[in-house]
């Protein structure tokens, strides 16, 4: 398992130009002002281990240490991360959003997924990330799939001294953690369940060879180093898409889904985000929120 370092370093690459979707394992970042989001390692993961990213710009130093998704279909006997993409584009919208693209996660010809990922520079030291994970049933039957986010969010320039605790929102599930004069709330829209652990608590349960489900646990976590996961439990009509929203704010309130580029929970992806690209089925989408 790897240790974690006090803080991670601010620089960052600037964002991969080009209009053209990039080949797959580039690693890159998207960019709104200040504010940048961005892949830093490869999408390989391990026991124990997942997709490092930087969220700078938006605090001091960096307040994001590993950002990624898992998900499991039924009768899977364990979670899966998503693996390195088929297709990356980090320029959509003038480069505050990026793109990632899934032909066949599982392999088994069941689904092809796509992961937006928006920033918004809010003022001075301030800034919102978006995420939105879209399953489209490629397969001949109904689909029923259960999806995860997990986040380790480090702020204060540390990974130490953090604090969690379950904020009530209509809209899903948030959790706000607070190190010092620094905030973070982060949500999960229309979620099933959370969870709040200790760093690689949770993950480590995504990464075993067990089927896991989050247990609404660690509501008043802290101060240490704190991770959150969020599932949604679903099932998905053949042809058919449905869209898993995230929100993290850095020292900011969460803004309104609808201001976002990218679409509410529940709608597919929008077609400037080359939706289309996918084939038939994702012309077969719904176009409503749940």
């Amino acid at each position: 398992m790897r240790s974690k370092p006090e803080w991670k370093a601010l620089a960052m690459a600037t964002v991969l130009a080009a209009s053209c979707p990039l080949s797959a394992a580039a690693i890159g970042t998207v960019t709104d002002g200040d504010v940048t989001f961005g892949y830093t390692n490869d999408f390989n993961t391990s026991r124990g281990n997942t997709v490092d990213t930087d969220f700078i710009g938006a605090a001091p130093g960096d307040q994001t240490w590993e950002s990624w998704w898992f998900f499991r279909v039924a009768g899977d006997r364990s979670e899966t991360a998503f693996g390195t993409p088929d297709i990356e584009n980090y320029s959509l919208f003038g480069g505050t959003v990026g793109r990632l693209d899934w032909n066949d996660p599982g392999g088994a010809g069941l689904f092809s997924a796509a992961l937006a990922f928006e920033v918004r520079d809010t003022g001075v030291d301030q800034g919102l990330l978006f995420q939105q994970l879209t399953i489209v049933n490629t397969g001949p039957a109904p689909l029923t799939i259960d999806l995860f986010h997990y986040s380790d969010l480090d702020l204060a320039t540390s990974f130490g001294g953090d604090s969690a605790s379950v904020i009530p929102n209509p809209d899903g599930l948030e959790v706000s953690i607070t190190d010092g004069t620094n905030f973070a709330p982060i949500i999960g829209y229309d979620a099933t369940a959370y969870q709040i652990s200790a760093y690689n608590g949770v993950l480590r349960d995504l990464t075993d060879n067990n089927r896991d489900d989050l247990d609404n646990s660690g509501d008043g976590f802290g101060p240490g180093d704190v991770t959150v996961a969020f599932q949604w439990s679903a099932t998905i009509g053949v042809g058919e898409s449905l869209g898993f929203l995230t929100q993290f704010g850095s020292d900011t309130p969460l803004a309104p889904p609808s201001t976002s580029l990218v679409p509410e929970p529940g709608t597919a992806l929008l077609m400037g985000l080359g939706l289309g690209m996918l084939g038939a089925a994702r012309r077969a989408a719904r176009s409503g929120s749940a």
